[in-house]
């Protein structure tokens, strides 16, 4: 009996709160789910998990460190077509303003959205990103 596979997230998050909420929003919207507290560990599991779609929170070790986690995966042929959704609370923190039209070129992400995000946003935003994808 062949299974329909799963459709596989990666949350990478320091927040580990997030992460317990998120996980089991996801898994109850009838996803595969894995996590990574930090962008190295994150980028271990991307080569090990090959998920589907990436959920990336910008600041974790550094300010920027989702920024850089973004761009080893876009300069990386077998990971480049993973689409990034990038979630930050910089907007809140600190007033910068990002958005996916005027940033996203330069972020390497597929969408982006402030946190805190309602967990039915997140899943939303995963679907249409899944749906963008899988089009290309």
């Amino acid at each position: 009996v062949t299974m329909s596979k799963k459709t596989k997230i990666l949350l990478v998050d320091n927040d580990v709160d997030f992460i317990d909420l998120n996980k089991a929003v996801l898994e109850n919207s009838g996803f595969d789910v894995v996590v990574a507290y930090s962008s190295a560990e994150g980028l271990d599991r991307v080569r090990f998990e090959q998920p589907d779609l990436i959920v990336l929170d910008l600041m974790m070790e550094k300010h920027d460190s989702g920024f850089g986690f973004a761009k080893a995966m876009k300069a990386d042929p077998t990971t480049k077509n993973i689409p990034i959704l990038m979630l930050t609370a910089v907007g809140s923190e600190t007033g910068m303003e990002f958005s996916q039209e005027l940033d996203g070129y330069w972020m390497k992400t597929d969408d982006y959205a402030n946190k805190p995000l309602l967990p039915e946003d997140l899943v939303k935003k995963i679907n249409e990103l899944l749906a963008k994808s899988a089009k290309e």
